[in-house]
């Protein structure tokens, strides 16, 4: 009759620490998902005051060595005069796979055009790395699929 209760302590146990596995996981799964939303939707550094300044707020997202090219590319973006008036969005985040210290992830995109409605859909195709300050970009590519005009 004791072995019956070792047995069922074990496995309680084990379920207890599958659980907290299962919350982790879904900690980092979220970590990632806002990392990505971020990156598309956080259009902050379109207030930057120089280089270094997009760098930091770009920092939230990306690491090197693509950090200080995307964070170059939007300084030069930022540097010339433009009537670029778009809004992108994450409709939907896909976690392909996934370590402590990697993930790939794809995203469905939509960018709108605010001045005329037009909308193009696209997919994000991303890699992570897990750093000291937590998740962050290391690669991107995008692929613009559909373009839908403004009904």
């Amino acid at each position: 009759m004791k072995l019956w209760h070792v047995v069922i302590t074990a496995l309680f146990f084990l379920l207890l620490a599958e659980g907290s596995h299962l919350a982790a996981s879904t900690t980092q799964q979220n970590e990632i998902y806002a990392i990505i939303k971020g990156s598309v939707e956080d259009d902050s550094w379109w207030q930057a005051r120089n280089r270094e300044e997009v760098k930091e707020k770009l920092g939230k997202y990306y690491a090197e060595p693509l950090l200080s090219e995307v964070s170059e590319r939007a300084w030069d973006f930022i540097a010339r005069p433009t009537d670029w008036y778009c809004r992108a969005a994450v409709t939907d985040v896909s976690l392909e796979y996934r370590t402590s210290e990697k993930a790939t992830v794809s995203a469905t995109l939509m960018n709108t055009d605010l001045v005329t409605g037009q909308i193009q859909k696209g997919t994000g195709y991303f890699s992570l790395h897990k750093t000291p300050l937590g998740w962050r970009i290391v690669s991107a590519d995008y692929r613009w699929e559909e373009v839908i005009d403004a009904q």
